[in-house]
């Protein structure tokens, strides 16, 4: 292989999408009608013939076209908010005197049951994986929109513009109702492939790496190897960089964000046998509970038919995050994309040509791939 390692950018900002929440008075108190509602809260959007008044307050609804439901019933010290996901219902006591702090009481509501039912519906039909939200770790949620949630996906790098241009068709779709910040780094995983559960090609260095590059365009770390556990069951080991999508949005908009990165491709539907990207398992996405990108290191799953084993030391950098600030500007993030979508595509016609030559010359091709 080549002497030099190709040299990809390390970081990418995708277009954020907006939406802006119509607040007309800054207390609950002050509402008189339905016009001095917020036009969204939780996990929906208002519904103006709910609000009603009453003998000590207000009460209103915010609906979701997918059935979840908000209802916050204002009396002064005695006020409380009604939620509903999927069927899912609960009932708190709020004493937030701002509609601007309902975030913290937000804060205050564990959504690990709304997290399992967002993975009883999404794991059936899409390459991915939801992750537990366990009791004991902190919850990320804001006003107007509530619980946040985080997803990561490995991305073929010739197709960074193609995910560029979904974000900024999403600034536009109006069935996205909350905000989603969200970016591309270079990232490190590995996947073992279980000897004798893999097609033939994945059981061997040669095999694995074309497969590799061929799918996302980037370097795998080292040579695949062949591993013993503990029990002395066998796997190949393939060390890869890829580019990493990590998103940032609200439990609301999490099924209709990914059927949006499934319909462009990013994402695949489950059907078996699949292989290649997005449909292979160890290109599947995993929904995490906010915070995790950063927090959780050493993070593993096997695929649901014991074939691979996808393992990622870490998924996020928080000063990556805070260093985007300095990667901005359109023109100058398109341009970065182009360059590494070129990088790709050399890299791939290289590696074919090498590993070519190798077979051609009576050897296999065994030197690291940097």
């Amino acid at each position: 292989m080549a002497d030099t390692a190709p040299v990809f950018p390390k970081l990418l900002p995708l277009p954020a999408i907006e939406r802006p929440v119509h607040l007309p008075v800054d207390r609950p108190a002050e509402v008189k009608s339905v016009d001095d509602l917020p036009s969204r809260l939780f996990l929906g959007d208002l519904v103006a013939e709910s609000f009603r008044l009453q003998k000590k307050g207000w009460v209103a609804e915010w609906r979701d076209a997918d059935g979840h439901l908000a209802r916050y019933r204002f009396a002064g010290h005695l006020s409380s908010l009604e939620m509903a996901y999927d069927g899912d219902e609960l009932v708190t006591l709020i004493t937030a005197e701002r509609f601007a702090e309902l975030g913290q009481s937000i804060q205050n509501i564990h959504p690990g049951a709304w997290l399992g039912k967002l993975g009883e519906r999404l794991e059936p039909a899409y390459n991915l994986r939801v992750f537990p939200h366990r009791e004991d770790d902190a919850v990320g949620g804001d006003f107007p929109d509530g619980h946040l949630i985080s997803l990561v996906m490995p991305v073929a790098a010739d197709r960074l513009m193609d995910l560029f241009d979904l974000h900024k068709r999403l600034q536009t779709d109006a069935t996205i109702r909350t905000g989603i910040d969200a970016y591309l780094r270079l990232a490190y995983s590995i996947v073992n492939y279980l000897e004798g559960r893999n097609p033939a090609m994945l059981a061997h260095p040669v095999g694995l790496v074309m497969h590799h590059v061929n799918a996302l365009g980037t370097p795998a770390a080292d040579m695949p190897s062949r591993e013993l556990d503990s029990e002395g069951d066998a796997a190949w080991t393939l060390r890869r960089s890829h580019y990493l999508y990590v998103a940032h949005l609200h439990l609301r908009d999490a099924a209709r964000l990914i059927e949006r990165l499934a319909e462009a491709g990013f994402i695949g539907r489950k059907r078996l046998p699949a292989e290649g990207y997005p449909d292979g398992p160890e290109f599947a996405a995993a929904v995490l509970p906010f915070g995790y990108e950063y927090a959780a290191k050493n993070a593993w799953w096997f695929d649901p038919e014991g074939r691979r084993r996808m393992f990622y030391p870490s998924f996020a950098d928080a000063d990556e995050r805070n260093a985007l600030a300095s990667h901005s500007g359109e023109i100058f993030v398109k341009s970065l994309i182009r360059d590494a979508q070129k990088t790709a595509s050399q890299f791939k016609a290289e590696t074919v040509r090498e590993f070519m030559e190798g077979m051609a010359g009576g050897a296999p091709v065994t030197q690291p791939l940097h």
